[in-house]
């Protein structure tokens, strides 16, 4: 009942599945047509964009002898900040709009607008992506999620019969103390879940603990990883522990689902219809050669409300030079290093997920970048870029208390105010950094 309830609804709320059936056709392309296809939804974008947004009329304007997107300005977070009314699209009060904002993973949190047409291409994607890790639409499914914002509103009624259509049970990843890595195995044990849904450090560190504790655990057809960088010990655990196979995924709040592995896990295959990917040079801020690390670079082809055209989102990443046995032709990302978000232990030897520190910091509006370093297992300091001379003190002491709650009231919290946060030597920004040992 609950499978062909949500298959109603998907149906007919925002015509999901006529998405996700568009979808499953474009998998079908042949790279000639995925390639024509790509440049004609860009091109509508882009004619949409300089016609209906001001801010994008000003910055085109800006550069009339434009022939190629690389010639066209990129779009920052805090271009958004400054241009956020004039980068709302001409008719945006009729195309249902809501606004949504990033986790503050990036050492920005940023307020966005997106609507129903986008909301409808990002869940289609997301069942295809889920069809290639083997589960099908209300098929149960686990995600260990670490998302305030979502975590926050898992009490509301709706988000309740939503969780029940869908058939998702979710663990807090924030809360990873050894009793929270039992309940989540036994929760796990009880669902017999499809697939796992995970954030990489978060289901790494539960494996982890099985392993250690021999404790014996459901085996699901998949584990799709997401939010943090998938390294090759962490696939061979987690494979390992859950007997099935890992597939890692990209995405973000400002484009949702992004990118997935499919079967073959060659690389992450991106649909250029629904995001036109680039990859440049940080410093020269060119297109880096197929093969060869970069900036990832996103336009989304569905939000009409607030576009989003060369935005620079932050991670690192590759595009795959060769193509992919499961007969996609979808091109392909790899070598994807997300955001460097390490855990913190608490003074009781707990793991604490960055994300309970982050969200301190949302609402500080003086705040333009941050990073928050743990330097020893009792001291914090969070290095806070501002414009402003004199900080609020109640700002400060409520970053300092809830520090304190989260870490143990002994840890000393420091702030320090430098004029801007330097790349690690990757080319990531790191913006939660962990000097103690697990």
């Amino acid at each position: 009942m609950r499978k062909h309830v949500w298959k109603l609804i998907l149906r007919y709320r925002r015509s999901v599945l006529k998405k996700h059936n568009t979808i499953g056709h474009w998998e079908s392309l042949s790279p000639d047509a995925i390639e024509q296809c790509n440049q004609k939804r860009l091109q509508r974008m882009l004619d949409y964009a300089y016609n209906n947004v001001p801010y994008y009329k000003r910055k085109f304007d800006s550069a009339p002898k434009a022939t190629r997107m690389s010639d066209l300005p990129l779009l920052e977070k805090e271009d958004i900040k400054e241009n956020y009314e004039d980068l709302k699209g001409d008719g945006i009060q009729d195309r249902d709009w809501y606004k949504n904002a990033t986790s503050g993973s990036t050492g920005q949190p940023t307020e966005f607008v997106q609507d129903a047409h986008y909301a409808s291409f990002r869940e289609g994607l997301k069942i295809v992506f889920d069809g290639w890790g083997g589960r099908q639409i209300s098929e149960p499914k686990i995600k260990l999620w670490g998302s305030e914002e979502d975590l926050s509103n898992g009490n509301s009624i709706k988000t309740k019969l939503g969780r029940w259509l869908r058939n998702v049970t979710w663990i807090n990843a924030y809360s990873m103390r050894k009793e929270d890595f039992r309940t989540a195995s036994n929760k796990i044990n009880d669902v017999k879940p499809n697939t796992i849904h995970a954030y990489v450090e978060a289901v790494a560190n539960l494996a982890n603990f099985i392993e250690e504790n021999e404790v014996a655990i459901y085996s699901p057809n998949s584990v799709m990883t997401t939010a943090g960088t998938l390294r090759p010990e962490m696939r061979n655990q987690i494979e390992r522990v859950f007997d099935c196979p890992v597939h890692n995924r990209y995405g973000s709040r400002e484009f949702g689902t992004i990118a997935s592995e499919c079967a073959w896990t060659t690389g992450l295959h991106y649909c250029p219809m629904i995001h036109h990917i680039e990859i440049i040079d940080p410093d020269t801020m060119s297109p880096v050669e197929p093969g060869e690390s970069g900036e990832i670079v996103v336009t989304s082809l569905t939000n009409f409300s607030m576009p989003l055209i060369r935005y620079r989102i932050g991670d690192i990443a590759a595009f795959h030079t060769g193509s992919c046995e499961c007969g996609c032709n979808w091109p392909m990302i790899t070598d994807v290093q997300g955001r460097v978000t390490d855990h913190f232990v608490a003074l009781d030897g707990s793991l604490v997920y960055p994300g309970v520190l982050r969200k301190s910091l949302y609402y500080c509006d003086w705040i333009n970048q941050f990073q928050i370093h743990q330097t020893d297992n009792d001291r914090v300091v969070f290095r806070l870029v501002s414009d402003t001379e004199t900080p609020p003190q109640s700002d400060l002491e409520e970053i300092s208390d809830k520090t304190k709650k989260v870490l143990g009231e002994d840890v000393t919290v420091e702030f320090d105010y430098p004029k801007s946060i330097d790349r690690a030597d990757s080319g990531k920004y790191r913006y939660t950094i962990s000097d103690v040992s697990t």
